[in-house]
């Protein structure tokens, strides 16, 4: 019986090459073949079974990474295939480390039997023992059709490569009929991007997130210069989200989750001192600042992923309320139900920064105090109503006036009004937002 090559056998190995370190790779299992059975008895064989396992460094932090290959045996999910992939799930668990599986895979392989669909369940039950012990990172780089699709989905971040990769259940022609394109169904990955993208976000990522659920990095010293750097003109920023997110953070840098989807809210990661931080940002869309279903679900997303392992998060207060579009409508109340669940059962020290005007129940929504906010600090310029304040003065006084509304907003709505109602820790200059954050943040520290 003939054996083929590394060299004869897949790109997968390029792939893998592309995002670890050089000379970093050691492969598991690499001679391993598929089994022979009744229906496949070959006179060669590839060795590896359409699937690379491994581990290596990204940037010297410990991975776990698999890479499928969709042209062996026509890129079919087999018994000894998915051996592999569980096997290297329980390294990565034991071990403590991300596992990142590069996805190419359009089905079962019939010839096995029910070999390889055993596999497969044990895989998720892998995956599901691994949620919030380690972070998980999936990559369509071809067709991730039926139960790889579910696997896919399973784990904490799940790219598509353009052009080549394609997330399905069911090949598209045997569908009965298109769902069409509904705006308020949110694509169930993180965006499709070219491969270089992807692998940049990949060691992004693993830079950002803790190797597992009992790591904790550790707080860098901070100059007094550095604590207390002004952010001078931050104030000019209200209503850009991610602005402000990388005005208060490390070296000016915001890692977002889903920039295309709900942009009303920015989602993402930031290290403050040196601590990584998860981040909700309220953003002005088109000159409006209105909360989606879309923004709440991509922001729960977010809280999520915090609370399982353990980071920080901070929210950034700016909205004049939800959307009233009525398309928006019927998704919202489950969307924001979502994150108001989230918020309040993360485990996690939250602290919330109100930026701007805040009207209406959406102030409920953003982890103010009532909702179980450690820090409430809010700009000695920003306000918080129930509706606006003219409004208010007209039911109130039965006629408005310049000089009632002043007089509303002095006593009812702006910042010192709430820290008076015990709703603000602090009132602070926009200027001084990253040393109150940090500040805060490091008041966790015995938490480790």
């Amino acid at each position: 019986m003939q054996v083929k090559s590394k060299d004869e056998r897949t790109t997968a190995r390029g792939k893998i090459s592309d995002i670890l370190d050089i000379g970093s790779f050691m492969e598991i299992g690499e001679h391993v073949s598929a089994r022979f059975t009744e229906f496949y008895q070959p006179d060669s064989v590839i060795e590896s079974d359409g699937v690379v396992t491994g581990y290596g460094t990204v940037n010297g932090n410990l991975v776990f990474l698999y890479a499928q290959d969709g042209e062996v045996m026509g890129g079919t999910f087999g018994e000894q295939h998915g051996r592999k992939i569980v096997n290297l799930y329980d390294h990565a668990i034991k071990a403590g480390a991300p596992i990142i599986g590069l996805l190419d895979c359009a089905g079962f392989r019939i010839e096995e039997g029910l070999g390889g669909l055993d596999q497969f369940a044990k895989l998720y039950s892998k995956q599901a023992e691994a949620v919030g012990v380690i972070p998980q990172i999936a990559v369509a780089i071809g067709k991730c059709g039926g139960g790889m699709s579910i696997a896919a989905e399973q784990a904490d971040f799940v790219f598509v490569e353009k052009e080549k990769g394609k997330l399905f259940v069911n090949p598209k022609g045997i569908l009965e009929n298109d769902i069409g394109d509904n705006p308020n169904l949110a694509p169930v990955d993180d965006g499709s991007y070219e491969w270089g993208e992807i692998v940049s976000k990949i060691k992004a990522l693993i830079e950002m997130l803790p190797a597992n659920s009992d790591f904790l990095s550790d707080i860098d010293d901070v100059s007094d210069e550095e604590l207390n750097r002004d952010l001078d003109g931050i104030g000019a920023k209200l209503g850009d989200g991610k602005a402000i997110l990388e005005a208060v953070s490390d070296k000016g840098e915001v890692l977002e989750i889903r920039p295309e989807l709900g942009r009303d809210m920015v989602a993402g990661f930031i290290k403050l001192a040196g601590e990584t931080v998860g981040v909700i940002s309220c953003n002005n869309v088109d000159g409006e600042k209105r909360i989606s279903a879309e923004g709440c679900e991509k922001a729960a997303r977010l809280v999520d992923i915090c609370h399982r392992f353990d980071i920080p998060v901070l929210t950034i207060i700016d909205t004049e309320g939800y959307q009233t579009k009525a398309e928006n409508e019927r998704y919202l109340p489950a969307a924001a139900a979502k994150l108001v669940r989230t918020l309040a059962t993360a485990d996690v020290p939250t602290i919330s920064l109100i930026t701007g005007k805040v009207v209406g129940s959406a102030y409920s929504l953003l982890n103010p105090k009532g909702l179980g906010a450690d820090y409430v600090f809010m700009w000695d310029s920003a306000s918080a109503s129930i509706v606006n304040t003219r409004q208010a003065v007209e039911v109130l006084y039965g006629n408005w006036t310049k000089e009632l509304e002043e007089k509303f907003a002095e006593g009812q709505s702006s910042a010192l009004a709430l820290a008076r109602h015990g709703l603000v820790d602090k009132v602070i200059a926009p200027e001084d937002s990253r040393k109150y954050l940090i500040g805060a943040l490091q008041t966790f520290a015995n938490r480790r």
